[in-house]
Formats: structure tokens, sequence, C-alpha cells
């Protein structure tokens, strides 16, 4: 398919939305989620649009000004959707002296997920179908809650999240309790509150030592989990490598991966059993294709982190999709958000992701000065 487009600018808006349950997890509780509406404007009209998060309010005042730089050094050219990388890969050398992590990497994958988005609303179709994809449903799991918290309080949630949405047959547990023992008792009172048929997995944020990963592990390595995430420090891929050796529990890795070649070092490294990156840090939807090859040829089970409404499109165009991640987080800023029916997510048929601002909810939503 044939498509072009020039950006004429960026409109950036910073938003605190309240979340509908609190998320205690090990590198913070959340009770809101800071939040970046963006829209590269078109020459003619239209734009590409994109919902970021940037995790603390800090990053509402960094993010955006690389942003406007990257948005600067493309103003006013054609770009043919065959160009998306190259574009990439000259904001990425354009940053290069700030370095490939962190606030540069997290603007530079928002930028081109909005390119994305607005190559495909000028084609006139999904986006999925501009990335080779097909509009197949995608299992998903519901992630919008089930903090760090007591036992009984998280049997009561956990029915909640499997009878959201026509029902869910996948939950996620957040880890990370004093010892042991207490995170098999909370484990056990979400087992006992959806039944045997549910998956569980869980995610210990990063929360455990490298010297206390491996015992900790063990003891909930004989539960069924469908994975264990982020156990340590997301570049501790030494310890990965041991558990992921040890345990019979798949390790799930990758939302804190600032880029694909990371991810692809961390594959052939064996640190991990399943991949999940954040479109946010990995170079958006460049980023994700360009690792998505690298998971095809090692047949390794690929899923998504947040942003349900544009991963479902990259999710449908790779090979090895396994989860979309369901977290509600910011679709109140969207009209008619993007939501699972039964446990499966298909993406939309309209241009682009299909993401429209609810305009009524953002103005009460807005940071101002």
């Amino acid at each position: 398919m044939t498509a072009s487009i020039e950006v004429t600018g960026i409109r950036i808006r910073p938003a605190l939305v309240p979340v509908k349950r609190t998320l205690a997890t090990r590198v913070g509780t959340f009770t809101r989620a800071p939040m970046l509406l963006i829209d590269v404007e078109l020459k003619g009209g239209g734009a590409g649009r994109v919902l970021g998060m940037t995790f603390i309010p800090l990053g509402q005042k960094l993010v955006p000004t690389v942003l406007e730089e990257l948005v600067a050094g493309i103003r006013g050219r054609p770009i043919a959707r065959e160009e998306l990388g190259e574009v990439h890969d000259a904001g990425q050398k354009r940053l290069t002296h700030l370095g490939h992590e962190g606030v540069t990497q997290m603007a530079l994958s928002l930028f081109d997920m909005a390119l994305h988005d607005a190559m495909a609303r000028a084609a006139g179709v999904p986006l999925y179908r501009l990335l080779g994809g097909r509009p197949d449903p995608i299992p998903t799991y519901n992630s919008c809650g089930l903090g760090i918290m007591e036992p009984v309080q998280a049997a009561h949630e956990a029915r909640e999240l499997v009878a959201e949405h026509g029902g869910f047959a996948h939950v996620k547990l957040r880890m990370g309790r004093a010892h042991a023992a207490d995170e098999v008792a909370a484990y056990k009172a979400v087992r006992s509150a959806v039944g045997p048929d549910v998956l569980i997995s869980v995610d210990f944020n990063q929360g455990l030592t490298a010297a206390a990963a491996l015992e900790t592990c063990r003891a909930i390595d004989g539960l069924g989990l469908a994975w264990i995430e982020e156990p340590v420090a997301y570049d501790d891929y030494d310890t990965q490598v041991r558990l992921a050796t040890k345990l019979a529990t798949p390790i799930q890795i990758g939302e804190n991966w600032w880029s694909w070649r990371v991810g692809k070092a961390a594959i052939e490294m064996g640190a991990c059993d399943y991949i999940m990156p954040d479109l946010m840090r990995i170079g958006g939807a460049t980023g994700w294709m360009r690792l998505a090859r690298i998971a095809e040829a090692r047949a390794v089970p690929f899923s998504s982190h947040l942003s349900p409404d544009f991963s479902a499109h990259v999710l449908a165009a790779t090979p090895t999709r396994h989860w979309l991640e369901y977290m509600d987080w910011g679709q109140d800023l969207m009209v008619d958000p993007l939501v699972p029916a039964r446990g499966m997510t298909t993406p939309r048929e309209a241009p682009g992701t299909g993401v429209e601002w609810n305009e009524k909810m953002v103005e009460k939503c807005l940071v101002r000065g």
C-alpha cells in the first residue's frame, strides 16, 4: 500500500487520570496514571494520536521537550510508509549524546507510535494492516488490579477481575511480600477465589535481590503459574539466566528493555522463556517489529505491556503473539476505547488505532500550569 505524510507540528497535553483500583507494587503504588495525549499534526489536516504513560509525573515535564525536538527534525518533510524505520533511526541518532534510554527513548518510542498511527490513517487502513497483520482475536489477561495486598482482599479483587468484560481466563498477581510463605498464601487465596481453570501469572516488579531470587521463586515454582515476571532487576541477566535454567515456571521479562537490541541479547543468552516489551520503551512500532522478527526466529512467545489500544495492532502483526495485557488506565480519555470481550481482544477496523479523545474527560484530567 502507498501512503505518505508530512508533519507540521505536535500537540502534547499532560493528564493525571485516577485508576479504578489502587495498585501497590515493589516499584511504587499507583493511584493516578500520569498520561500524555499526543497529536502529531499533519499537512492537510488530521493527526497521528497516541496515549502515552510516563509512569511518574516528572516524565510529563521531560518527555515533551524531546518530542518537540524530534518533530522539528522532520517538520515539512514528506515521509513514505517505507521510510518510517529510517525516521526512527535518524531520531535515535539525533539523541545519541543524551543516551538511548529513559526520557529520550520514551520520547522516541511515542514519536514512532504517533507516526505509525498517522501513516495508517493517511492510508485509510487499521494499523495492524499497515504492519502486515491479521485481525484475529488475541488472548487477553486482566491486569487491572491484584497489587500487593492481604490474601482476603486479593481473593475479593480476583473474583471481580475474572468477571469483568464477559469473563477472563487469566489474571496477574503482584508479588514482593516480606516472606515466600506470604507469597504462597496470596496465591492460594486467589486460586481458591477464581477456581482451577483460570491462569495466574505473578509479577515481582524487579523486587527480589539476586541472593534471594532462587529460594523465593522455588517456593512458588510448583504452583502451576503461567509465568514469573521480572523477579530481579531488569538488567541482571546473569540471575535471569540462572532462574530460567533452574525453574520449571517460564520466566517473563522485557517491559524495561530500552531497545530491541537489548531484547535480542537477552533472548540469545537464555535470560527468559517469554518476552513482553513495552511499546513506550522498546522503540515504538519500529522497535517492536524488529524484535518480533527475532522472536519468530527463536520461537519465543511475545506478549504486550500496557497500551492495549495500540498493542492489539502490533500483536496482530507478531508471529509469536502470546498474551495482550489489559490495563484500563487512561481509557476514560478516549471515545469508545478498545476493551476485551470474554478474554479476547480484536483490533479495530478504523484507520490507525482508532483512538479519538473524549474531550469532556480530558478537560477534567488535564494538568495545568
